[in-house]
Parts: structure tokens; C-alpha cells; sequence
């Protein structure tokens, strides 16, 4: 059986993912946005009071409907489903420590001696592509549903709102241009940063305790993720950065510096075999170990205390 290095009471890195999740203010976005779905489905239910329905009130009623639907499934896919993903990686994660040659990859990279060129990239997301033109579809869709008005006039007004709001988009990622791009990943000799999680500070070589690939949540409203993607993941005991490598890019991606498809694809492979080198720790596939149940938990505890 494969060894860490380090004991498995020093093993406690905290996840990223999770703090996110547990802040505050994460949890009073969430509470906020159902409470004012609630609020927002009474007042829908008020259009549908006898006396005042008509053709276009029930169009309204129905586009709102959707409106909401599409809400409620882009918080429940993108926030609820996540997070109980990452918590259930967060109980595997001991587990493959403790017994990492139980629950190898299937895909181990060779060692690769040199350091991969080039040494910093980044991933990003051509969001303009998309939501300009999203922008000028709904927003004149929207205010014909909300202003009672003239369809010439509802559809000035649509115009001149997305009008405004393309142009403080494009002022935004003007300004934004220069900032770091994220996600990224940065390698040298001292060690590695993949800034993902917004984490810049390196994880130095000899900290790292724990090499692991996975699938990662299904958020199918996410424009940065794809079914294709794969999450790789280094952690010493404190800490966990971790990236995505998309075997097949779609239209919305693209490399910085650029890179077509076999070079992305040929870096990635001489990343791996580095950290390989490096570290000389074994690939784990956390979406081989299997979940705890409570009972197991106990049962492994106990065991603990009696050895």
C-alpha cells in the first residue's frame, strides 16, 4: 500500500468550496432570495384575481411564472446541489488519505523532470459573447410585459435599457482588463498556486501531502464549467487549491497565453508528471471512495480510540 507523509491527525486542510458556502453572507443571500420568491409568487397569484384577467395579464402571469421557475432552478442547481457535493468530498477526503493505494486513478502521470511551459495559465470565459445579445433578446421582452404601454413605445424603452446596460458591461470588463485573470494556474520550483478559489499565496513542494482528481458538482448554468471538465486537487494539511482542465473547450473558453487544444492538453499532461516528480505522491480518484454513513463513522472512531 501507497504511505503519506503525514500523520492523518495533522490532515485537516479546510476547503475553499466550504467556506464559501458556511459565510454569512452567502447564507443571508440565499434566505433573502426565498423569501422574496415567496413574496414574488403571492404577488403573481394577485394577477389572476376574478375581475381583472385578460389575455395580456395571463401572458404576464405566465412569463413571470417562468421567470421564477428559472430562478428557483438556477439557485437550487447552482448553489444547494454544490454545495452538498462538497461537503460529501470534504468526509472522502480522510479516507483516501489514510488509504490512497485503495483508491487510485486510473490514469497516473509519468514523472516530467522540467518545469511546464508555460509556467502560468489561464482559463477564461468569453462572458460578452453570450450576455450581450441575452441582453437585447430579454430586456425588450421584459419591459413589453411590465410597461402598459404602446408596443412601439415598451419596445423603445427595452432598447434604450439594454442600450445602458451593455454599455456599463463593457465599461466594466474594460476596467477589469488588466486585473488578474482567474481561474489560473502558476507553477514554478518553489511551488504551486492555482487561483481557482481566489487563493494567490503558492503551496510550497514539501507541504504537499495529497494528490487527488475528481468530477466536481453538475451546475449546467454555469458558463465556466463543462461535463467534460475535471477537477485536480494539492493539499498539505491547512490547505486545498485545486483546478479545472477542459479536455474539450467549448466556443466560451479560451487559454491565456493562447493555446490551442493538443498544446492545452500536452502542458496539462507535463503538469501533472511535475507535480508527479515533485511530490511523489499517487493521483487518488475521490469519486471512487465511497460515502460514510454515520454508523461507519462511529465504527471507525471507536476503532481509532482502541489502536
Amino acid at each position: 500500500m501507497l504511505e503519506n507523509h503525514f500523520s492523518d491527525a495533522t490532515f485537516t486542510p479546510e476547503d475553499p468550496q466550504l467556506t464559501t458556502y458556511n459565510n454569512s453572507n452567502f447564507k443571508f443571500l440565499l434566505i433573502f432570495n426565498g423569501i422574496a420568491s415567496c413574496i414574488y409568487l403571492l404577488a403573481l397569484l394577485t394577477l389572476f384575481i376574478p375581475g381583472i384577467f385578460s389575455l395580456i395579464t395571463a401572458l404576464r402571469g405566465v412569463a413571470l411564472f417562468i421567470v421564477f421557475v428559472l430562478n428557483f432552478l438556477t439557485t437550487f442547481y447552482n448553489s444547494y446541489l454544490p454545495s452538498r457535493y462538497w461537503h460529501r468530498l470534504q468526509q472522502k477526503r480522510p479516507l483516501a488519505f489514510e488509504q490512497p493505494g485503495n483508491y487510485l486513478s486510473a490514469y497516473q502521470p509519468a514523472s516530467f523532470p522540467e518545469l511546464p511551459q508555460p509556467d502560468r495559465v489561464a482559463i477564461i470565459t468569453k462572458t460578452s459573447i453570450i450576455l450581450l445579445p441575452y441582453i437585447f433578446i430579454i430586456t425588450p421582452v421584459i419591459c413589453l410585459l411590465f410597461f402598459s404601454t404602446s408596443l412601439l413605445m415598451a419596445l423603445l424603452i427595452g432598447v434604450v435599457v439594454a442600450v445602458l446596460v451593455s454599455i456599463a458591461f463593457l465599461v466594466t470588463v474594460y476596467v477589469q482588463r488588466n486585473q488578474p485573470r482567474y481561474p489560473y494556474v502558476e507553477v514554478s520550483q518553489d511551488g504551486i498556486a492555482a487561483a481557482m478559489d481566489k487563493i494567490r499565496e503558492p503551496l510550497p513542494w514539501q507541504d504537499i501531502c495529497f494528490f487527488a482528481t475528481y468530477q466536481g458538482p453538475y451546475t449546467p448554468f454555469m458558463l465556466t464549467s463543462s461535463k467534460h471538465a475535471r477537477y485536480y486537487e494539492l493539499a498539505s494539511p491547512q490547505r486545498i487549491i485545486r483546478w479545472q482542465y477542459q479536455p474539450k473547450r467549448s466556443p466560451l473558453i479560451a487559454i491565456q497565453p493562447k493555446l490551442d487544444q493538443a498544446a492545452y492538453d500536452r502542458w496539462h499532461q507535463q503538469l501533472l508528471g511535475y507535480i508527479k516528480e515533485r511530490t511523489n505522491l499517487p493521483l487518488v480518484d475521490l469519486d471512487a471512495v465511497p460515502e460514510q454513513s454515520e454508523k461507519n463513522k462511529r465504527n471507525s472512531y471507536t476503532q481509532s480510540l482502541h489502536q
